[in-house]
């Protein structure tokens, strides 16, 4: 994840600007319910893209020990703070850092983890796949490739790479997003077991999946 971008949208936030994006809602209704409703082998988690870290700190609340990554340096301080410690904490992108092996039995991503080009993305996707424990679970939002059309910071957006596309204004200026159809996800996600893709209430695509 582009870390100069998401770094001013933070420090933006904490001076008062606009709350664009996640930082303007609460936790998914659907992430809450998935959790739970789901038996976890272990009860570690992951989040891939942790932001200000609310779902890390929901998660912690219910038993789990957290861990996470972000490449923006006042996300990892804002969320350190809202969790009273650094442990487990990466600052880093998810595309040029591995995380610990076979660890979590929860790796999740809001918003977040298509901030690449697509071989990024798929790097980061072979990542979580060999972090997970056997019988861990996935839980990752992506955009759906006709999404782009209903974004209002991709009106002006370009094509920088085959299903990538980067806004050329706003807060997000050149930052690549990636877009899936579901026939695509279904051939990336397809060494996972009981793989589940739905639309979101916020549009976009939810993958739930367990290896």
């Amino acid at each position: 994840m582009n870390q100069p971008v998401w770094d001013k949208i933070y420090k933006d936030f904490q001076k008062g600007g606009k709350a664009w994006y996640t930082l303007s809602r609460g936790l998914d209704a659907d992430f809450k319910e998935f959790v739970e409703n789901t038996d976890f082998p272990i009860k570690k988690a992951f989040d891939v893209g942790f932001g200000t870290g609310h779902y890390l700190v929901w998660l912690k609340a219910r038993g789990f020990e957290v861990a996470g990554i972000d490449s923006s340096e006042t996300a990892y301080t804002m969320t350190a703070d809202a969790l009273g410690t650094k442990d487990g904490l990466i600052c880093d992108s998810i595309y040029e850092r591995d995380i610990p092996k076979e660890s979590f039995s929860l790796i999740f991503s809001i918003h977040a983890i298509h901030h690449g080009l697509k071989d990024q993305v798929q790097k980061a996707f072979d990542n979580v796949y060999s972090s997970l424990v056997e019988g861990g679970w996935i839980y990752l939002t992506l955009p759906e490739d006709l999404q782009i059309k209903d974004w209002e910071t991709h009106k002006t957006s370009k094509l920088i790479a085959l299903g990538t596309h980067a806004p050329t204004e706003g807060p997000e200026k050149d930052l690549p997003h990636s877009f899936y159809s579901k026939t695509e996800l279904e051939e990336i996600f397809d060494g996972y077991k009981k793989l589940n893709i739905k639309k979101g209430e916020r549009g976009g695509w939810i993958i739930t999946a367990q290896k």
